[in-house]
């Protein structure tokens, strides 16, 4: 019988069939590079029981994409990245070493739910961020003029004031101005 252990994600990527045996490759060497990652001794020290860096990374991250050298990993968190971040020399001299025909050059990372990827120019997802706050703005600029509409009405209002509170409102404004100039 065959005692290799897999994890759920590994397993699910398999039974999904997502890309080729060269992704699946991928994902399984970044599994085994990820895991080999070992934290400072005081860490260790501080945290017997706890699990080791290198596998808790391994499971809160997943390979998302592979272009032009760059590989797009995706975390469950941003503190996962602030991580890679710190052992991505490593990572990638580990993924050199295991597969060296990809030519890995550099890690990219994204938290889940954002719509990064690698596959899109850098003028179409520009172009898109455009698009979106454009609508935005004029969404904002609708809800804006609901406003201004009633801001008229209030004005309309202040010329309704009797002549003596609004020469007294007036002479409060010249004692403010006095006083700004000195």
């Amino acid at each position: 019988m065959n005692n290799i252990i897999i994890s759920a994600a590994d397993m699910m990527l398999q039974a999904a069939n997502i890309g080729t045996s060269e992704a699946n490759e991928i994902c399984s060497v970044w599994k085994k590079v990820v895991s080999g990652i070992h934290s400072s001794k005081y860490e260790s020290e501080v945290s017997e029981r706890r699990m080791p860096i290198g596998e808790r990374l391994a499971g809160n991250t997943r390979v998302i994409d592979l272009k032009n050298g760059v590989l797009l990993v995706e975390t469950d968190h941003p503190g996962w990245i602030q991580y890679l971040k710190m052992y991505q020399k490593f990572i990638i001299n580990g993924l050199k070493m295991n597969l060296p025909k990809l030519k890995i050059s550099s890690l990219a990372f994204r938290v889940s739910g954002e719509k990064v990827s690698l596959s899109e120019s850098y003028e179409n997802q520009l172009a898109k961020e455009r698009k979106e706050m454009a609508a935005k703005l004029e969404k904002q600029e609708k809800e804006l003029k609901k406003y201004d509409k009633g801001s008229e009405n209030t004005e309309k209002r202040e010329n309704k004031l009797p002549p003596e509170l609004l020469a007294k409102f007036d002479s409060i404004r010249n004692s403010m101005l006095d006083l700004s100039q000195e």
